[in-house]
């Protein structure tokens, strides 16, 4: 009797061996890096072609399947070689993550009272992209004959000029653990929309605007842990995996922004709330694309706060060549360079270390109006008093739009240094003096 076909060679028996996309619609941070389909999709799909044949999976199933699966390893470097953060802002950052407990009457024993609490907080970094040379340490004597400066070898960085707090978040566990929500569901979802569809503005879209009129852009994020247990390994890093995938959607969204090539320039800070210890990272392209993909979801932190370094992941990944499901969060960080500056819109050395707004809703603080005023109607020193990325965003919401942009156009001119003949106009005077009650 004449032989029965192959199954595994029979079109009409067989569905295309290529299996459908996740998500047609979904934003691949890196095309390179990108899978069609997940592992577990893949795997469903051998395992139903070779149902009854009696040999399983071929090397080619096995194959294809294999080829879903991310591969895993340290990335030794990433676009930006250093990172410029702002002192000031970094230190009024950590100074919002303390709340003091409410002031008593000193007991007899002259006790200080209780310690103040850590109440972990994120933020946006407002800065700039610029180039510099690799060696900012050699400083070699010029002359005419000298090499060109087009020959010395350039790097990348980002400038940090000011550090935005979304307002109203609302740590979770008695503040053990940012409010990222608070950040991410007013960042994402970045579309173009018509003037007749877009909805109410939202703070973070502010925030983004007033920084667009400064010359700035996001540069990165910073959170807030006070968890003892980060450094408790010798080779452990402050940022876990729960960190890693907050930071990676941030940046997916900046890259939706500003492009694949600009958006993927994005720093993520750690701070230690106890202590203002910071070290900055950037996330490997393949943990951004791995967010993307949902193969890499935050785990649910519960009461007891577990250590999140260590991921349980839903597919398969391949470390050092080998299957695992378990991943550590160290892979997915580069190491950045960091080094200390003053941002022109953090309100200078001489700012006040908890900062002029209010913590819960980025309102002026009395004290920072009586300023204002006191340098509006001496008519000196209004300026410097501006160059603050929070005043001027507290100022944004009681101004009408033109007058904001204004004063953020003289700013900037003012900021970068262009000081000579540089000063509010008359209207926008006598605008400020009315808004802030003087």
């Amino acid at each position: 009797p004449p032989t029965a076909p192959k199954r595994d060679n029979d079109e009409s028996n067989n569905p295309k061996q290529d299996p459908e996309p996740i998500d047609a619609h979904r934003f691949d941070p890196f095309p390179d890096l990108a899978k069609s389909t997940s592992f577990s999709a893949a795997s469903r799909r051998a395992r139903a072609i070779s149902r009854g044949v009696s040999r399983g999976m071929s090397y080619g199933d096995i194959s294809r399947v294999h080829s879903t699966m991310h591969a895993v390893e340290h990335q030794q470097e990433g676009p930006l070689t250093r990172v410029y953060v702002c002192r000031v802002g970094a230190a009024k950052f950590q100074s919002h993550c303390l709340v003091h407990p409410p002031k008593k009457k000193k007991s007899k024993g002259g006790g200080s009272g209780a310690e103040p609490r850590v109440e972990n907080r994120v933020g946006l970094l407002f800065g700039t992209i610029n180039k510099e040379r690799v060696d900012q340490s050699r400083k070699v004597a010029r002359t005419s004959l000298s090499t060109p400066r087009e020959d010395q070898k350039m790097c990348e960085v980002a400038k940090v000029h000011a550090v935005w707090e979304p307002p109203l978040q609302s740590p979770s566990l008695n503040g053990k653990h940012y409010d990222e929500e608070c950040l991410l569901s007013t960042y994402q979802g970045y579309e173009e929309e018509k003037p007749s569809t877009k909805k109410r503005e939202s703070a973070t879209e502010r925030a983004l605007r007033v920084a667009g009129w400064l010359g700035l852009r996001p540069v990165g994020w910073i959170f807030s842990y006070a968890d003892e247990d980060r450094h408790e390994d010798g080779d452990a890093l402050p940022v876990h995996g729960r960190d890693a995938a907050v930071g990676a959607k941030l940046q997916i969204e900046t890259m939706k922004r500003y492009g694949r090539d600009e958006g993927r320039k994005f720093i993520t800070l750690a701070l230690d709330g106890r202590i203002g210890a910071t070290e900055a990272f950037q996330l490997s392209d393949v943990c951004v694309q791995m967010v993307a993909e949902n193969v890499l979801s935050p785990p649910v932190v519960d009461e007891s706060l577990q250590s999140t370094r260590f991921l349980t992941l839903k597919d398969p990944v391949v470390v050092s060549g080998e299957e695992t499901k378990k991943l550590d969060s160290v892979l997915l960080l580069v190491n950045t360079a960091m080094l200390s500056h003053v941002g022109s819109y953090s309100g200078g050395e001489n700012a006040p270390i908890g900062g002029n707004v209010k913590r819960s809703n980025g309102a002026l603080l009395v004290k920072t109006k009586t300023r204002i005023l006191t340098a509006l109607q001496k008519g000196e020193g209004e300026l410097e008093e501006l160059c603050d990325f929070d005043i001027l965003m507290a100022l944004d919401a009681m101004l009408c739009p033109e007058d904001s942009e204004q004063i953020c156009a003289i700013v900037k001119k003012f900021a970068r240094g262009q000081r000579k003949g540089t000063a509010l106009s008359e209207h926008l005077k006598l605008t400020l003096l009315s808004v802030l009650g003087g």
